[in-house]
């Protein structure tokens, strides 16, 4: 319920994106099929956003934390600490890079792995948000 938001108040997804051109003025001029990139941004503002990504990168078990995303394997990166956290964050920001972002590179890995890896990922850092709160 994470990925396609319709999770409401509960879901960690604000904003996903996928590879793939749906409009029909796209496949007049170009056919497109679609990629194995996807992307998200994890709900929250600043520091929550930032710690949400990571735990949630770090939670994934068929999916391999990594800074290139480019093999056989699927990969997730985020970012905000790992590619570009040497940037100010408000320089980030102001192009368009989100703290929450996380990028997947998907691989050869079954798709219903790869989706039950994500979905209990997302799933743990809602409870243990929710146990926090509770605390």
């Amino acid at each position: 319920n994470h990925p396609d938001n319709t999770g409401g108040d509960e879901c960690l997804v604000a904003q996903a994106f996928r590879s793939g051109r749906d409009s029909p003025e796209d496949a007049s001029f170009m056919p497109q099929t679609y990629g194995g990139m996807i992307a998200f941004i994890v709900a929250g503002e600043g520091d929550v956003a930032l710690e949400r990504a990571k735990k949630v990168c770090e939670g994934l078990r068929v999916v391999n934390l990594a800074v290139s995303l480019g093999s056989v394997e699927s990969l997730v990166e985020h970012p905000a600490s790992m590619t570009h956290a040497m940037i100010p964050r408000e320089d980030r920001l102001a192009g368009g890079l989100d703290d929450g972002l996380i990028r997947i590179s998907v691989g050869i890995e079954r798709a219903s792995d790869l989706v039950q890896d994500l979905k209990q990922s997302l799933d743990r850092v809602m409870e243990e948000e929710r146990a926090e709160r509770a605390a």
